[in-house]
């Protein structure tokens, strides 16, 4: 895995935290949600990494709870679940935004509702 890659992801997670979420390559991803970063950042995270680099992670992330791969570090997860083959698609990024506002529209009807969105 490109180290390119990882440092790629924690910049994002960087700044899409404000920069109060520190983290490295051995940042377990459990360790990355607190108040000022959740799931739903996690998934932007992604999604804004998908599309900066027109790579996809493995649609079986999709259907795999947090907690299954929540003790991996970003550098097990990015090579485990990233897959580097470059995307193609036009729509690739407004497929992935989509899915994004779907989790967003999940969690914020969890959160009105006292679900708990993990």
């Amino acid at each position: 895995m490109s180290s390119y890659y990882i440092s790629s992801l924690i910049s994002i997670i960087h700044y899409i935290s404000d920069s109060l979420v520190q983290c490295d390559a051995s940042t377990r991803i459990a360790e990355l949600f607190g108040e000022e970063f959740d799931d739903v950042d996690f998934e932007m995270a992604m999604c804004c990494f998908e599309a900066t680099h027109s790579l996809a992670f493995r649609q079986e992330l999709l259907n795999i709870p947090i907690d299954q791969y929540e003790e991996l570090s970003i550098e097990e997860f990015m090579e485990t679940y990233l897959d580097l083959t470059e995307q193609k698609d036009p729509l690739f990024v407004a497929q992935r935004f989509r899915m994004f506002e779907e989790a967003l529209t999940r969690a914020i009807a969890e959160e009105q509702t006292g679900g708990d969105s993990f």
